[in-house]
């Protein structure tokens, strides 16, 4: 995630890379110095020149910047070396869209939220226009944040409502369970993460819908359950305890919005 601010650095230190940049700007130098491409602190350094050739070069307000950076701008204005070195969030594609070059330098002009660039990239995934996820993108806590969080949403796109957590917990200790994993194609973190689509359903939901009594029900059962879900949805309908789409997400009403966009709490 772009959670990172980049911390200022000395206006004499940019004013000696500015410098580096106006003589590879007009062919007299071919690559930057060694500190300006440091891993460490590359990108600090990076992000405080581009702001320097955004507002005096281009003379661009943020949001332009945001708005206006492109393939033809970054070719002409050899920005490339100094754009790799800035973090981009695992969901955009870098070598095709550059707003997160914005959204780290001006963080107020985010316009996505981390949720929103899940769902799209989901979305692209499932829908063809994407051909995978990044890579380790399920790695780590932050992997199984994001495991979790596609789960339901899977649910709340693409599955009709549940009427009850029972009938929720029956479809994903079915064959339909598995088959709904790899058709919306989940079934690399559920493999990775939790070894069964009921384990990955008991470990996505939150407390307040999770069950353990359903869970250790149809977690016995040496085969998958086969029931027929939707009979079932008939019969077991309960009003009072509808899942459906509010299952995965409700706006935190204790966070104000700001310029970056709403503030979407998943339901944990």
């Amino acid at each position: 995630m772009l959670n990172v601010i980049y911390q200022p650095v000395q206006k004499a230190d940019i004013d000696y890379y500015l410098q580096e940049y106006d003589d590879i700007l007009i062919g007299q130098r071919r690559t930057y110095s060694t500190p300006l491409m440091n891993k460490r602190y590359g990108p600090t350094l990076c992000a405080e020149l581009l702001k320097r050739i955004f507002e005096s070069y281009l003379h661009w307000s943020p949001t332009e910047v945001r708005d206006c950076l492109d393939k033809a701008v970054i070719e002409k204005m050899k920005l490339g070396p100094l754009i790799k070195r800035i973090p981009c969030p695992p969901e955009i594609n870098r070598q095709e869209e550059f707003c997160f070059v914005a959204w780290y330098l001006y963080p107020k002009t985010r316009n996505a939220n981390n949720i929103e660039l899940m769902l799209k990239l989901y979305q692209d995934i499932v829908e063809g226009r994407a051909s995978k996820y990044p890579s380790n993108y399920f790695d780590g806590s932050e992997g199984y944040w994001r495991a979790r969080i596609l789960l339901l949403m899977m649910i709340r796109e693409y599955l009709p409502p549940f009427p009850n957590v029972k009938s929720l917990y029956a479809f994903f200790a079915s064959t339909a369970g598995r088959k709904a994993l790899e058709k919306y194609k989940l079934v690399l973190p559920m493999r990775e993460l939790f070894g069964s689509p009921l384990a990955y359903l008991h470990g996505s939901l939150n407390k307040n819908q999770r069950s353990e009594f359903f869970f250790r029900k149809y977690s016995r059962s040496s085969d998958l359950v086969e029931e027929r879900v939707d009979e079932k949805r008939a019969v077991e309908s309960d009003t009072s305890d509808k899942i459906g789409a509010q299952i995965i997400v409700e706006e935190d009403q204790s966070v104000k919005n700001d310029d970056s966009g709403n503030v979407i709490e998943i339901i944990m």
